[in-house]
């Protein structure tokens, strides 16, 4: 029995246009739909609940039991969503509400559709998705802010199925995730599919997690369907270029660029511990360790991945190497460049500063909305002019020069943030780290966000401009082909602590801690 078919559709918006799409969703069946930013997979989940009004429909029907949804009233699809059709969103923390409690978003999500139940009734349901989602009780009086990554994750999709919903879309549901993380809420949107007969609609732009799912599969790109069928038919047979190079792009390819013995950043005994109690005089009574005592090295031309899953001092260990903390908070020692960088002040402080760059995970939140590409990429420079000494017309010169070096042109300068693609803005937030000339950057989940198409053109451009400036790269990121791709060596953290460290192949291929064993089998397809 198909509950969800949707027939030639042809829609059209703001330039872009969904051509020819027919599928259909059975009942307990999976469905993957994976694809590159910008294919259309999230226009289509919206246009199915009707989230976006602009459109323009040129043929084609949506038919959810029979009934075409195109032709429903406003009121009509609002006692349908969340009740028949739920939507689990990418990022859960946007998604949540941040002024309330877990336990009011559960109840709102149940009264929406059942405004008379009985609080005992209403508990009882919210005990039971809770149980349902493997969450603790306790979650509830927290707010989303004060969940892990996973728990957020779980949240939502306890949310999603508040009302027994038949379908079930979830819009890159991992995409934020590390692997073990992701590998739990797979098994448990599995367990869910069983245990209720639910219809999913998975839709993500990682053909591995697609493939762990998803039972078929359609491969959407640029707003057409250019291949669909049973998952292992597809994995096994591609015929459409662009699928055959997904399935290609799949395991380990591993950097072995060679890089020199020149030291340039030493780090011993390096821990963060945050104050948690102080005295009435200010004196830190208890504090909580983000990070356990750990030393490596890094070498010009050497790229060193951090790995672990959130939580495990990744982001602490990049604060700490970037100053970015607290005198008080970091303990241990950094020499960057020969030089005590803990004990560096003010001007001297400041000439380091252009040395070591860091290039952040989302660069829609990193880069300033109100100003153009030529700003953004003017910025540094400005913080630094004291030490460049640049002519006016040597800093556009300078600024095309970094969009070059990135793979873009000039004709990028007056453009804003919002009219670029995810790729492009990631490619501007290297531009404006490089144009200082850094020995180090480091790269904090550079490609999460990108799909496999994207990642593959960052990661080659990364490399490539490695090699031409002689880079070094800190690399955290919780996807291991990504660290495979671009560095030679490896750190594994959890909980704090430092398990592994030696060169990337050897770690991978053969693991001497259970923790990177496990982080392995779940990124494995």
């Amino acid at each position: 029995m198909n509950l969800l078919e949707i027939k030639s559709l042809k829609v059209s918006l703001q330039g872009f246009c969904l051509k020819e799409i027919d599928f259909s969703l059975e009942q307990g069946e999976i469905l993957g739909i994976v694809g590159e930013s910008g294919s259309g997979k999230t226009l289509l989940s919206h246009l199915i609940l009707q989230l976006i009004k602009n459109y323009e429909l040129q043929s084609g029907e949506i038919l959810y039991l029979g009934q075409n949804l195109l032709e429903w009233k406003e009121s009509q699809m609002q006692a349908l969503r969340g009740k028949e059709i739920s939507y689990i969103f990418q990022e859960p923390l946007s998604a949540l509400n941040p002024l309330q409690k877990i336990k009011k978003q559960l109840s709102e999500a149940i009264m929406i559709h059942h405004p008379n139940l009985q609080k005992q009734t209403l508990e009882e349901k919210i005990s039971n998705l809770l149980t349902n989602v493997n969450l603790d009780k306790k979650v509830l009086e927290s707010y989303p802010y004060e969940l892990s990554g996973g728990q957020r994750q779980r949240v939502c999709i306890a949310i999603a199925l508040a009302n027994s919903p038949k379908i079930l879309i979830a819009d890159e549901p991992t995409t934020a995730l590390d692997s073990t993380t992701q590998s739990q809420i797979l098994a448990l949107l599995k367990n869910l599919q069983k245990k209720f007969n639910l219809s999913i609609l998975f839709i993500s732009h990682n053909l591995a997690v697609v493939a762990k799912l998803c039972s078929n599969l359609i491969v959407l790109q640029k707003g057409k369907i250019i291949e669909k069928g049973a998952t292992k038919e597809i994995f096994n047979t591609p015929k459409n270029p662009y699928t055959k190079m997904l399935i290609q792009s799949l395991g380990f390819q591993y950097n072995q660029e060679p890089y020199t013995q020149k030291t340039l950043l030493e780090v011993k005994s390096l821990s963060v511990q945050y104050p948690i109690k102080k005295s009435l005089f200010g004196k830190t009574l208890e504090s909580f360790t983000a990070l356990s005592p750990l030393s490596f090295v890094l070498r010009e031309g050497e790229s060193l991945g951090i790995i672990g899953e959130s939580g495990s001092g990744k982001s602490s260990l990049a604060n700490a190497l970037c100053r970015l903390l607290q005198p008080n908070v970091t303990q241990g020692e950094m020499k960057f460049l020969g030089k005590d960088f803990f004990a560096l002040k003010s001007k001297e402080l400041r000439q380091f500063r252009g040395k070591i760059q860091i290039i952040f995970q989302d660069p829609f939140s990193s880069l300033n909305p109100k100003m153009n590409i030529f700003q953004i990429l003017q910025e540094g420079i400005k913080a630094h002019q004291e030490e460049l000494h640049l002519e006016p017309e040597m800093i556009e010169d300078k600024i095309i020069q970094g969009l070059v070096d990135v793979g873009l042109d000039e004709s990028y300068l007056e453009r804003y943030p919002n009219e670029l693609s995810g790729g492009q803005r990631q490619r501007i937030s290297i531009a404006r780290s490089l144009i200082l000339r850094p020995k180090i950057l480091i790269l904090d989940e550079p490609t999460s966000a990108l799909d496999r198409s994207t990642q593959n053109q960052i990661l080659t451009l990364l490399l490539n401009l490695s090699r031409q400036y002689h880079l070094s790269y800190l690399c955290i990121s919780h996807d291991l082909s990504v660290i495979a791709t671009l560095c030679q060596n490896v750190l594994v953290l959890k909980e704090s602590k430092m398990l592994e460290y030696g060169a990337t192949q050897e770690v991978f291929k053969s693991p001497k801690h259970p923790y990177v064993k496990t982080l392995l089998q779940a990124s494995e397809l």
